[in-house]
């Protein structure tokens, strides 16, 4: 297989963007539009340099099929598509998708995200420029509208990352959110089927990348915009609670500290969110024991009681004013807290 750096304009493919589906044709619909008018946005020799791969969890909904095939229909030649047989469970199907990758890049796009205009030619640019270990490509959330973005942005450019503790300080959690991850393909496969039954098989390949990579990079421009509230049916909790915390110990056993950013990542950037909306009522996963599965994961680290535990504890309306006061806590002190 070619590297990034070895490739040039009109040689060999060097990115697949993959999609792992499953009876969301709509949200498919629109992600799919996205990257197809991405790429006819491109110049004529750029976009020989992508190809688009699908895999369908076997979609019962009789309508995934057919977006997929108007798709594939418009993009011959460069877009595969394969339909599982039986639904093999989304870990397996993300999986598939990277390891069908024969580009040296892929970039997992989830099927309800979006990518923002005029960002794949960014991503090839900086693939091309040298070899990449892990590309993160930044990210907002939106409920209705993609074109619905926060108000401000303070910062623009791409940073390079010499040090895989360097670059977890700035990703730490996001490194689980696989539509801002552009990554080195063909990594991981001793650790996949250990993985597939953990809602986060892509920690097989992101932490051996993260483990034994030497050049990393993020795009701090906004490049995707992902669906917001509109997953769940699994306990978060022990997803990136428990399994988290054993997953990055085993594989960065030998890089613990870079292990314990990414959970004081998770501890201070992601629960204090879902706690919130959790008790609200407002939360699509099934955690019903939270606290004590917190506890378990997060109980003998420092962050746990200031940043999870009195969200948990507090009166509602209390608890509200604290992760006010917790959201303007990381906007001062910033990377110093993972």
């Amino acid at each position: 297989m070619q590297t990034a750096g070895e490739l040039s304009v009109n040689s060999q493919p060097l990115l697949t963007i993959a999609i792992p589906t499953y009876n969301r044709a709509t949200y498919l619909d629109l992600c799919l539009k996205r990257i197809v008018e991405e790429i006819a946005g491109l110049s004529e020799d750029q976009r020989c340099l992508v190809k688009i791969y699908v895999s369908d969890n076997a979609s019962s909904d009789g309508i995934t099929p057919k977006v997929i095939a108007q798709y594939q229909g418009m993009q011959a030649g460069v877009f595969e598509a394969v339909r599982n047989p039986v639904n093999v469970g989304p870990d397996k199907n993300i999986a598939q998708c990277y390891d069908s990758a024969i580009t040296p890049y892929v970039w997992i796009i989830g099927d309800d995200d979006v990518l923002l205009p005029g960002n794949l030619g960014i991503v090839l640019s900086q693939l091309l420029k040298g070899k990449i270990d892990i590309l993160y490509v930044n990210n907002y959330w939106f409920k209705d509208s993609y074109q619905e973005k926060p108000r401000c942005q303070e910062s623009h450019g791409a940073l390079s990352f010499r040090s895989a503790a360097e670059f977890t300080r700035r990703t730490n959690v996001m490194l689980t959110f696989i539509s801002g991850l552009v990554v080195r393909s063909g990594i991981g496969m001793n650790y996949r089927t250990e993985l597939t039954a953990s809602n986060l098989v892509q920690l097989s390949w992101v932490l051996p990348l993260l483990r034994e990579g030497k050049n990393f990079m993020t795009i701090e421009d906004w490049v995707v915009a992902a669906q917001g509230s509109n997953s769940g049916g699994y306990g978060l909790v022990k997803v990136f609670g428990c399994n988290l915390v054993k997953i990055t110990n085993e594989i960065l056993k030998d890089m613990p500290a870079v292990a314990r950013t990414i959970q004081n990542g998770t501890i201070v950037n992601f629960f204090p969110g879902f706690i919130f909306e959790f008790r609200k009522g407002s939360s699509k996963f099934s955690d019903m024991d939270m606290a004590a599965g917190l506890k378990e994961a997060f109980g003998d680290n420092w962050r746990y009681h200031i940043f999870l535990a009195p969200l948990i504890r507090f009166p509602l309306p209390i608890a509200g004013c604290y992760n006010v006061f917790l959201k303007v806590f990381r906007r001062l002190f910033g990377w110093a807290l993972v």
